[in-house]
């Protein structure tokens, strides 16, 4: 044994003779740990300790810590934040860096948040030099920071409370005093610093130790966006989480142990959203805690006395509904099935999609759904073949193959609309023309409209840490052309087309650009179309679950994807729908007269020119 451990051994003994209680415990088990080889850190850091810190109920309701009212805090709410900051009585070296919580509203997310923010603090409180025992320089801030949608609510509401529960505690006034003549910030002593911040980079250069993020799901997410370095997609929540992260690992992460805490808190949304993938994240990092519950998961049993009914929660094809005591669920779909109290039937007769959400906890496709008859949309699906072997590919690490045996309808002229990408975002390619029309009972009369057959549909994904090569779209309308597919037409939307516009002219198509948001009118044609049967399309499971997820915007009546969705493919399918079916020619080929209705807009885009070309 060399020197060094000879006097780290001595030093440990030393103190461990004046322990008592919980803190005589913790210095056997971390004696016992270190002799083992399985944990040092618990150790060191007792060591650095000044004094021990109490467990966290005591400090919860001890009279000389926060002293809160013990009926404030439901059972539930405190048997989480002891799994969250005390598990297994380790109070110095916890397995957990970041807490994920999310759920239905009034399921004490925040408070849930603020009191493990407050028992970090603590812990932090106890050591003689947070900056010696972390390797920092003790002119240094270390940080808890606060932040929201914006700086104005990071500061007026969550870092507003946590302030009010420090005010209150007399450890936090008294033994461990923050400065009272500065109101912009809580500053103790040790340079330990609880400020709200403003912006994406309102951290940057500081030492941060913990902190929360609030409403994680509602932070923009926006397409091809100044603030993003490639002008990809830019995601304000992830951006803030990841700059956060990075400063916490790179200047406190040592022998895989981390202080403090990230809380990220956010009602839910939509699937796929930030703290769903955060979720999925956590099955592989056991440094991440999920807290994801529902009010009567919370309060106790005897709160809702009117029994229970069930709600199945919908999925891609299916609508949520309100279950009778007969309805038969199989047991595959029987974790769509919510159990809720019945106070709350009347708020999911009123709004199923927002109850599910804001109550249930349950991230729903879309709030206000623009296709809301799923169940006929999805018989337009699977009825031909696409020639295409993948419904999706990146030419990188998987190889497309097309089929030229699987065209059909040769002298029909052929619709491309192609929705480009950049790095970030995917590409959708949708090929259609109209092989006749259908006949519909228009209010009394007779209407006959374009039936629109799909020979193939794609979906393009930027190879990893690349950007999709717009040439090898180019190459896929050649090699079809080649191949006996008689292309007549190739529209983009706007953005990235000039180059291809000018190419594929050259080469005898007619090209230009077809706007998907310019107006509603190419996705209102597309459902009108899905639900009347006239859309002939190859299965692609992509598309269908873009379709679906779309949402109109009540105020703007604009038709979008949700945030952290997509719609490349959806928009490329729409746009042959509504391409073809605005084409004189469509219905001078089938010798049809056009419509009313498609007149109507024929009329308005000839006034506005803005008629695809």
């Amino acid at each position: 044994m060399d020197d060094k451990m000879t006097v780290f051994l001595a030093a440990v003994e030393k103190a461990a003779s004046k322990a008592t209680g919980d803190s005589k415990v913790a210095w056997d088990r971390a004696l016992y740990n270190f002799k083992a080889g399985t944990d040092t850190k618990e150790l060191e850091y007792l060591l650095q300790m000044a004094r021990y810190p109490v467990s966290l109920e005591e400090f919860m309701f001890g009279t000389s810590f926060l002293a809160r009212p013990k009926n404030e805090i439901y059972p539930e709410v405190l048997k989480t934040l002891i799994e969250i900051n005390n598990p297994q009585g380790k109070r110095l070296v916890n397995p957990f860096t970041e807490v994920v919580l999310t759920g239905g509203i009034g399921s004490a997310k925040t408070t849930t948040a603020l009191y493990t923010l407050a028992y970090q603090l603590y812990i932090l409180s106890c050591f003689k030099s947070p900056h010696a025992t972390f390797g920092m320089d003790s002119t240094s801030e270390i940080l808890f920071v606060f932040q929201s949608l914006s700086g104005g609510l990071a500061k007026s509401v969550d870092y507003a409370r946590f302030k009010e529960i420090v005010e209150q505690s007399s450890y936090f006034t008294s033994v461990y005093p923050y400065r009272k003549d500065i109101l912009s910030e809580l500053q103790f002593p040790n340079r330990m610093i609880v400020k709200p911040i403003s912006s994406d980079g309102g951290a940057i250069g500081q030492n941060v130790l913990g902190g929360l993020i609030d409403e994680v799901n509602f932070m923009q997410v926006v397409e091809k966006s100044k603030k993003s370095v490639d002008r990809g997609t830019y995601n304000q929540a992830l951006n803030i989480y990841n700059g956060l992260a990075r400063r916490r690992k790179s200047r406190f992460l040592s022998q895989g142990a981390m202080p403090g805490m990230l809380c990220l808190v956010s009602s839910k949304r939509y699937p796929g959203e930030f703290t769903d993938m955060k979720i999925a994240e956590a099955k592989k990092d056991p440094s991440i805690y999920i807290y994801d519950k529902r009010v009567w998961d919370i309060k106790p049993k005897n709160t809702f006395t009117g029994g229970w009914f069930r709600v199945f929660g919908g999925d891609l094809a299916r609508k949520p509904k309100i279950l009778s005591l007969t309805d038969f669920v199989p047991p595959q779909d029987m974790p769509l099935v919510h159990e809720v109290p019945e106070e709350y039937r009347r708020d999911f007769e009123n709004d199923i999609i927002g109850a599910l959400r804001d109550i249930a906890g349950v991230s729903t496709i879309a709030r206000h759904p623009f296709v809301l008859d799923v169940d006929r949309a999805n018989q337009c699906f699977g009825l031909s073949r696409n020639i295409f072997s993948l419904e999706e590919t990146d030419f990188v690490t998987s190889q497309l193959k097309i089929f030229p045996n699987r065209i059909e309808d040769i002298k029909l002229p052929r619709w491309i609309h192609v929705d480009l990408g950049v790095t970030n975002d995917s590409c959708g390619i949708a090929i259609g023309y109209c092989p006749g029309f259908k006949a519909l009972n228009r209010e009394g009369h007779t209407e006959k409209m374009p039936l629109i057959k799909y020979d193939g549909l794609l979906r393009i994904t930027p190879p990893q840490n690349g950007e999709i090569l717009f040439y090898k779209v180019r190459e896929i309308i050649y090699l079809l052309k080649k191949r006996g597919m008689p292309i007549k037409w190739v529209s983009f939307d706007t953005f990235q087309s000039v180059d291809s516009v000018q190419m594929l002219k050259q080469r005898g198509f007619v090209s230009g650009n077809l706007s998907m948001d310019k107006t509603p009118a190419p996705y209102e044609f597309t459902k009108s179309a899905l639900y009347e049967g006239r859309v002939i399309a190859p299965e692609h499971v992509k598309c269908r679950e873009e379709l679906y997820s779309l949402e109109r915007d009540l105020r703007t009546g604009k038709i979008d994807h949700p945030p952290g969705g997509s719609k490349d493919v959806a928009d490329a399918f729409a746009g042959v729908v509504y391409g073809l079916t605005m084409r004189r020619e469509t219905w001078g080929i089938h010798g049809v007269p056009i419509a009313v209705s498609v007149q109507n807009y024929l009329q308005k885009m000839d006034e506005s020119k803005n008629a695809p070309q």
